[in-house]
């Protein structure tokens, strides 16, 4: 039995957020202040094939130590580069270890990150 290793890379998580204090919401993302570590896994031909007859381009599918409170109203910074989070399944490895896949997506625009102390893009 071997533990997971998750040394691909380092992902930031970002969380987008509906501001409805003005007279329409408005969508803003904010830094969740956590960093992650995964594992970049296989998407196979057929997938990549059927999500992009649906216009869906998956940027890549990596693995991450589970964490449940990630959805697809997160985005995942990687090298600096935003992908939108277009599934999540949460999954027990066949070594009975807990983890989350994530499918990432190119996002439809790059968002602006708030900062949370000043307000500010």
């Amino acid at each position: 039995m071997a533990m997971p290793e998750y040394t691909d890379g380092v992902l930031e998580l970002l969380r987008i957020e509906e501001d409805c204090s003005q007279d329409f919401p408005v969508e803003k993302v904010r830094s969740t202040g956590m960093h992650i570590w995964y594992r970049e896994l296989s998407v196979f031909d057929t997938t990549r094939a059927k999500l992009s007859a649906d216009g869906i381009e998956v940027t890549m599918k990596i693995s991450i130590p589970q964490y449940k409170q990630i959805n697809s109203k997160c985005i995942c910074v990687i090298d600096g580069a935003q992908h939108e989070i277009y599934n999540v399944a949460h999954v027990t490895t066949k070594d009975g270890f807990k983890e989350t896949e994530l499918t990432l997506k190119t996002p439809a625009y790059d968002r602006e990150v708030y900062d949370d102390e000043t307000g500010t893009q």
